[in-house]
């Protein structure tokens, strides 16, 4: 199809025309500057980022879509110094590829009231691959010093005239001055959707491109002094929410030629990737597995129980290698005889052999939480797929990348609001991709208070489902011992001793680790008073919610609670002279509890403490109520447990 529209440019193409950007042009007063006029805090700020992607022809290598990019940071402190290292990402199919090329930069210093340029060496620009699809161009500008200023521009050529890469209109640092073009061809129809919350408002013109000797429509953005996108809790990825326009290709249409319809709702996008020889193919390929599956499956006579062994037979068989994709790279085939695969590779296998076993089952198209949420029909939104299969009319999600998942236990990676069901005839249907069940963190814990102000405790913890595989994958990532000296950190540097652990393999059951520890300065003694937190580590100390308002969701990936129950022995010789008020409260809806009871006798002083969050994702009109929630628990397990001698 790009062939015709290449093809009627070359009747009406005499020449190719380039556009200089200027460049060079750097002040005293910008590299005098100390910090950002109006964020004080910023380690740097675009000076100028500026982006114009067009078309261009020629006979030799057709159509291509040519973007110019030319930025100008301003650094300064150290923390700042990442923002001189500029990764170019470049898409590649089969003998297609992307490239960047014209790249010059220099960086400029002020020494002795005189600017000093350094420029950049082509020697240390580096092109890697990091996947089969997926090129990268690297280089860090050199002499980068707390003040300097970094300018660079280069230049991307892709063939794929189709795909426009995302016009990003806030980062992590303040933008003083931002100019973005985009000149789309007449043939072409994109939808053109903003996101983020800045007021975007584009001038539109209609103009006659020289170069290709036909009518283009201009869409131009200029915006001043654009504010940082600052990360906050509980966003797992601040870049779903920056500002900026995409570019996804609706329709192509050639005037009594051709009218070919690409992305427009959802059903075109589960019918285009379905038709995909990758993706639809790979899962109606049985006979390289099917002696072997057979075998595992003798026995099993129950849906539930042929799922379980099915997603523990490719969680064996096939070791994932990193890579995410919803289409397969080398075919299911190959990935099952050679053991690795990427996630297209597993899933799409485990697809079939749960069909294979009469389970209905369908891939389930996913954006990974660092890819961002498609909210709109697109076919660039996804990334990544996972399996479903309906037992006793339920959906059951099932990843098998991960050797410690379970049944609608999947990797964090994944857990990003909705996926898109694709079955067989190109339809689809949304799914919920959170957790319906709370994973659980549960604490006993035992505690002697000791005459020198520290304490040795005795604790059992227990968790489930995303817990357990968060716990199993951080414990099984390097050496026991790493992860006691980690754990020690992170409990306010305890000695931990007599460790164990149990059900680490068996994912069936909840994790549990038991442990003795000691701690130094654990509680105060002031004038023959013991005061104490009886929550001890285990507190919450700090409010997570800090800003006034907040236009972001609050997401925790996964409902969950927390579940305290701490014995505390009292000292021979004290008694019990103040205890801290029960306490009892929810969020608006049955969203969340807390429970705070505490209850002592001659001996000992139990403490009871339950908080838990019933939805893993809160809009950000409950952002005020959850912030007051915190702090009267921040509140209440800072109060203080009184002992004075008898």
């Amino acid at each position: 199809m790009i062939r015709k529209v290449a093809l009627l440019i070359a009747l009406v193409s005499v020449c190719v025309q380039g556009q200089e950007l200027k460049f060079g042009k750097i002040s005293k007063e910008e590299l005098m500057e100390a910090t950002h006029p109006k964020d004080t805090s910023a380690a740097a700020a675009y000076l100028l980022k500026k982006r114009e992607s067009y078309y261009t022809y020629n006979s030799a290598v057709g159509l291509n879509l040519v973007t110019e990019v030319h930025e100008r940071i301003k650094i300064y402190n150290t923390d700042g110094f990442d923002y001189a290292t500029k990764t170019i990402d470049l898409y590649e199919s089969g003998a297609s590829d992307e490239k960047a090329t014209s790249i010059k930069g220099y960086t400029y210093t002020l020494e002795g009231g005189k600017v000093v340029e350094t420029k950049l060496d082509k020697g240390s620009i580096f092109k890697s691959q990091q996947s089969k699809n997926r090129n990268q161009v690297k280089f860090t500008m050199p002499n980068v010093k707390a003040g300097s200023v970094v300018e660079y521009q280069y230049r991307i050529t892709s063939p794929f005239v189709q795909n426009i890469d995302e016009f990003v209109f806030q980062h992590s640092i303040p933008i003083k001055k931002l100019e973005a073009e985009m000149r789309i061809l007449e043939y072409f129809k994109f939808n053109q959707r903003q996101k983020g919350f800045l007021p975007l408002v584009p001038k539109v013109d209609k103009i006659r491109d020289a170069g290709l000797g036909m009518e283009v429509t201009k869409v131009t953005y200029g915006l001043q002094d654009v504010p940082a996108l600052k990360d906050e809790k509980f966003v797992p990825n601040i870049t779903n929410f920056r500002s900026g326009v995409t570019f996804e290709i609706m329709s192509l249409e050639i005037p009594g030629s051709t009218y070919d319809v690409y992305s427009k709702t959802w059903d075109d996008v589960a019918r285009t990737v379905y038709e995909n020889s990758s993706f639809g193919d790979e899962m109606k390929r049985s006979n390289y597995f099917e002696e072997e599956l057979n075998m595992v499956l003798q026995g099993a006579s129950e849906p539930l129980e042929k799922a379980k062994r099915i997603l523990a037979f490719v969680k064996e068989k096939v070791k994932w290698n990193s890579f995410v994709g919803y289409t397969s790279d080398e075919g299911t085939r190959k990935a099952y005889k050679e053991g690795t695969g990427n996630s297209a590779d597993i899933n799409l296998m485990l697809v079939s052999m749960l069909n294979h076993a009469n389970i209905p089952a369908y891939p389930v198209l996913v954006s990974t939480r660092d890819n961002g949420i498609p909210l709109f029909p697109t076919l660039q939104g996804y990334n990544y797929v996972v399996a479903v299969g309906k037992i006793d009319g339920e959906y059951h999600l099932f990843d098998a990348t991960n050797v410690f998942t379970t049944m609608d236990v999947l990797p964090t990676r994944t857990l990003n609001w909705f996926g898109r069901i694709i079955s067989e005839n190109g339809n689809s249907e949304e799914i919920d991709l959170m957790p319906r069940k709370s994973s659980m963190d549960a604490i006993m814990m035992t505690v002697d208070l000791n005459d020198d102000g520290s304490m040795d405790a005795k604790c059992r913890q227990q968790y489930t489902n995303h817990n357990a595989l968060l716990f199993r994958n951080l414990y099984n990532g390097g050496t026991e011992e790493t992860f006691l000296g980690n754990l020690e950190k992170e409990l306010g540097d305890i000695e931990i001793s007599d460790y164990d652990l149990q059900n680490n393999l068996d994912l069936e059951k909840p994790v549990v680790q038991n442990f003795n520890f000691f701690k130094e300065d654990a509680f105060e003694s002031i004038s023959g008073k013991l005061y104490l937190s009886p929550m001890f580590h285990l507190a919450v100390n700090e409010n997570p919610f800090k800003s006034e308002q907040r236009e972001y969701p609050i997401d925790y990936g996964f409902p969950w609670q927390d579940r305290y129950m701490i014995t505390i022995n009292i000292p021979e010789g004290y008694k019990v002279e103040h205890l801290p008020e029960p306490m009892a409260m929810s969020l608006p809806d049955n969203l969340g509890q807390f429970k705070y009871n505490i209850s002592s006798n001659q001996d000992f002083i139990n403490v009871r403490v339950e908080l838990s969050m019933n939805t893993a994702v809160f809009p950000p009109n409950y952002y005020l109520g959850l912030k007051e929630f915190y702090r009267q628990v921040v509140e209440k397990e800072s109060e203080k447990v009184v002992l004075s001698r008898i």
